[in-house]
């Protein structure tokens, strides 16, 4: 059925439709799977990397502290240790001093009591040392009973020299050798044809010595000096 227009009316205009846009022919570019899948691993390699990096670098760090606390660690043991060995060292050396004194000591003290010892023993053997020189070998000879007792006398003297051996006592007897006063002590002076000045030619005491140092000067008569 058609519409009824009436006078003076003109036919309704139907609004314009909106222009098409006018036709693009370049395709739309599609998507790569490959970069895609290649651009995914490299993000993931990159951040894998920046991870290890910072856990790396921490791990150094740590052990650098480590390492740190065990030098300092090492180094105060080894300052105890020097200075317990410098304590140890001390105290041998006082030890050993102490031990040295101790000997010396003793030492000291022994040759102080085998010199009295000896001091008083010698008035002893002077006695029989003259006692012996009193018994004329005439009479040894002839008469069994001097010869025996002249025989009882030497061999005490011999034991007592072998007890005197033993200790370091050295008896001082210098007939015929030149007068040393340091060791001699000259009661008088006699000529003696043949012999040279200052030799002993006579012993009234024999002296006596402990390791070097003078118990008694032996008593002598010398030639005279030039």
């Amino acid at each position: 059925m058609s519409d009824n227009l009436g006078p003076n009316k003109e036919p309704e205009k139907k609004p314009n439709a909106p222009a098409a846009a006018p036709a693009n022919n370049t395709p739309a570019p599609e998507a790569d799977p490959e970069a895609e899948e290649h651009a995914r691993k490299m993000a993931e390699l990159f951040g894998d990397l920046d991870d290890d990096a910072e856990e790396t670098i921490d791990d150094i760090r740590a052990e650098r502290d480590a390492l740190r606390q065990k030098l300092a660690d090492a180094t105060q043991r080894l300052a105890r240790s020097q200075q317990d060995n410098l304590t140890l060292h001390n105290k041998a050396e006082e030890v050993k001093k102490l031990l040295t004194r101790t000997e010396e000591k003793f030492e000291n003290d022994k040759k102080f009591a085998i010199e009295k010892f000896v001091k008083e023993v010698l008035p002893v053997i002077d006695t029989l040392e003259l006692g012996l020189q009193a018994i004329p070998a005439k009479d040894r000879k002839e008469d069994p009973k001097f010869d025996k007792l002249a025989e009882g006398v030497e061999k005490t003297l011999s034991q007592l020299a072998g007890v005197f051996n033993k200790f370091g006592i050295k008896q001082i007897n210098p007939l015929n050798e030149a007068f040393d006063e340091n060791k001699h002590e000259a009661l008088a002076v006699q000529p003696k044809a043949d012999t040279a000045p200052e030799t002993v030619v006579h012993v009234a005491q024999k002296g006596y010595e402990i390791e070097g140092r003078l118990i008694r000067p032996a008593k002598v008569i010398v030639t005279p000096p030039e």
